[in-house]
Formats: C-alpha cells, structure tokens, sequence
C-alpha cells in the first residue's frame, strides 16, 4: 500500500498569497517495505566472563590477562574502540584460544561500519567455539551489511542447520530472499519457520508481510489473523493485519486494527501513521495531525510522517517546525522539487529570504528536469512575487 498523504504533502501548500498547487510527489515507499523483519544485530560480548581463571596460563599471565580485558572495557564504556581492539590483541597473544576476544574484535569493527574488518575475527571466534551462535549472527550480520549475501545465507543456513530452534535464522534468511527478490525462497524458508513454531507470531508477520509485498492479500491477511491469534499482545500483527484491510479498501476495518495496535502499543509509528492517513481521508484533519506528529515522534525517520507533520505545521504558521520536518525530507528524497519548494516557503515566512530563493530555486531547476512546465511556471510567478531570484541553493 503506496503512502497516499505523503504525495499530497510534498506538494505545494497555499500560504499568504504565494503560488501554490505544484504537481503531487510520489513515493515508491510501501507500508510492507518499512516492516521487513530486521536482521539480527551481534549482541555485545562480555568480556567479564572471559577473565575467568583459565587453566593454560600461568598466574603472571593470568594477571596481565586481566588487566588487559579491564582496561578493555574501560576504552569500550568510553567508545574509543580502537584502543580496546589494540588491547584485545594484546590478550589475545596472551591467551589465544579465547573465542570470545576474537568475537569482541569483530563485534567493535562491526560498532564502527568496518564490515570487511569484522569477518576474520568472527571467523576465528567461530573456529574456537562452533557451537556459540552470538559469533554466527555477527558473522551474518557483518556479511549483510557488505550485501555479501552469498555468505550471509550460507551462515544462516549453517545456524538453522546447527539449531533448528533458531527463529532468527530463519528470519534473517528470509529478509535477504526478499531483499534479493527471490520470493520462492523466502516463501519456503517462512514455511518452513511456521511448521516448527506454528504458535510464533513473528513467524507469521513474516509470512503475511511476504505476501503483502507480493500483493496476494487475501493470504497476507490469514497471515496475519494467525500472528494475532499467536500473540494477541502483538501491534505489529494489528499493523500488518491493517496493511491488507487498506490494500482492498477496508478503511474502516483497517481503523480497528490500528487502534488494537496502539492501545499495545501507544507509540507504534507505523500504526499511527496509518491512522493519520485513514483519518485525513475522513476529513478529521485535528486527529489526522494527532497521529501524525506521534508518528514522527516515535520513528524520526519515518519520511512519510515527516512530510505529513511538515504540511501541518506550513499551514498552520509553524514555520521553524515545518522547516525541521523538511529537511528530514530532503535528506531522504534530495531530488523532490515539492519539499524543495515548500521548504522555500517557510524559510520565506521567517525572514531567511536568501535560503528561501534558494530552495524555490532549487525546486525550479527540479521541475524543469521533470520536464513539469506547469510547475516551473507556478515557481517563477512565485519569484516574481518575492520580487529577485538566485541560483543559489543554501540548504
């Protein structure tokens, strides 16, 4: 289901006589888009339990080997990770068959965006100890974000294969088919995962969320009638449940499901963003900006909820918090000439005239590149209103 409100807020707004009523933006953002099952994250080691006493090393290198996992900890808690993996390879030369300081490497290379770092350590970390999953999930982890997705299925599989009771194998396993548009996969990897834990509800939001992408709704929706059979404490089932009421026009329906999902849940973005577009539909334009705002409250980076926010605050002479509503915008969709140009216009309502020339412009040069000559007509009689133009753009 396409973000209807989210076009019609990154169009042009009427205010205080400026030209308004630029062509609609669309998005290509899907509700189901925003609900893929995340991938597992690696968890943070304790590096406390490795200084146990171990039996290999003598009492001297014992005690250097704790020092070393204390100072460690020390450099993590102050986030200067590359100190703490200097300190970690210290120990390690201390004690080397310890999984978990290998692990701890990786785990702090993977805190700092370095991915490709991240694998030989977590490879080593696997080597010494198979059987710890923690160090397969970062391996996986780190292959994902590389997009090396060959080896991020291969690790999952070889979790799955290890310890079939890994729901988050299967999850993650089926995040990449999706992500690699290999739906078949997906739909059997999720199969697979509710006939071993038929009572998982994440399981079935899987599931129902594969089928929503795939657009077969009446499946989607037994899907997720079963995630809230599962776990009826569960807004992410009300939500997806919601997803496929919208998508074959059960407005009101879809309204039930959400308001079961924020009585869970009362700051579930995507619920309440849902019930903003629901409610502006209705007319109902005071609680459409209620659950808008809360949207965005919850979930910054909710781009749809940003516009919608941003659209309210234009119209209603809130021009600082429109002007922070559309720069989350802008940063998410830099080549949208409706955020450009309404951007312009709160500037302009401030007195940053300068900024607010430049934004305009920038729309301009946006519209005419999408060959919108309306548009492009409708910013220079908004110029020639303001009376000068730059080329510059000051965002």
């Amino acid at each position: 289901m396409a973000f209807r409100w989210f076009a019609s807020c990154l169009s042009g707004i009427a205010l205080a006589g400026a030209i308004a009523g630029n062509a609609a933006a669309t998005s290509s953002v899907t509700a189901s888009d925003q609900r893929l099952t995340a991938i597992p994250a690696p968890a943070a080691p304790s590096f406390y339990l490795a200084q146990s006493r171990q039996p290999n090393l003598s009492d001297a290198e014992q005690e250097a080997l704790d020092d070393l996992l204390i100072e460690g900890q020390d450099r993590v808690e102050a986030q200067d990770y590359d100190a703490a993996i200097s300190l970690y390879r210290e120990a390690i030369r201390i004690d080397p068959s310890n999984a978990r300081l290998f692990s701890g490497i990786g785990y702090l290379y993977v805190q700092q965006g370095e991915y490709t770092a991240a694998i030989d350590p977590y490879q080593q970390a696997i080597a010494l100890d198979p059987d710890n999953m923690p160090f397969r999930y970062g391996l996986a982890f780190a292959y994902v974000q590389l997009e090396d997705y060959e080896n991020a299925i291969a690790t999952y599989v070889e979790i799955a294969t290890i310890r079939p009771s890994e729901t988050d194998a299967y999850l993650g396993l089926g995040n990449i088919y999706i992500t690699v548009e290999d739906y078949d996969a997906a739909l059997d990897t999720y199969e697979a995962l509710t006939r071993r834990s038929p009572s998982n509800a994440q399981a079935h939001e899987a599931l129902g969320t594969l089928y929503l992408i795939q657009e077969d709704y009446s499946a989607a929706a037994s899907a997720f009638r079963e995630a809230v059979r599962a776990n009826s404490n569960s807004s992410a089932a009300y939500v997806g449940l919601a997803e496929t009421q919208l998508a074959r026009g059960n407005s009101r329906e879809a309204f039930d499901s959400l308001q079961a999902a924020v009585r869970i849940d009362r700051n579930d973005a995507q619920a309440n963003f849902l019930l903003g577009e629901i409610s502006m539909e209705l007319g109902d334009e005071e609680a459409a900006y209620r659950y808008y705002r809360r949207a965005a409250d919850a979930d910054p980076e909710l781009i749809p909820a940003q516009a919608a926010v941003g659209a309210f605050h234009l119209n209603a002479g809130v021009y600082l918090q429109a002007i922070r509503a559309y720069r989350r915008v802008i940063d998410a969709f830099p080549d949208n000439p409706g955020a450009h140009y309404n951007i312009g216009l709160a500037y302009w309502a401030e007195g940053l005239e300068r900024q607010a020339v430049g934004a305009v412009n920038r729309a301009r040069r946006l519209y005419a590149a999408q060959e919108d000559l309306a548009s492009v007509e409708r910013v220079d009689a908004l110029l020639e209103l303001w009376d000068g133009s730059t080329n510059d753009d000051i965002l």
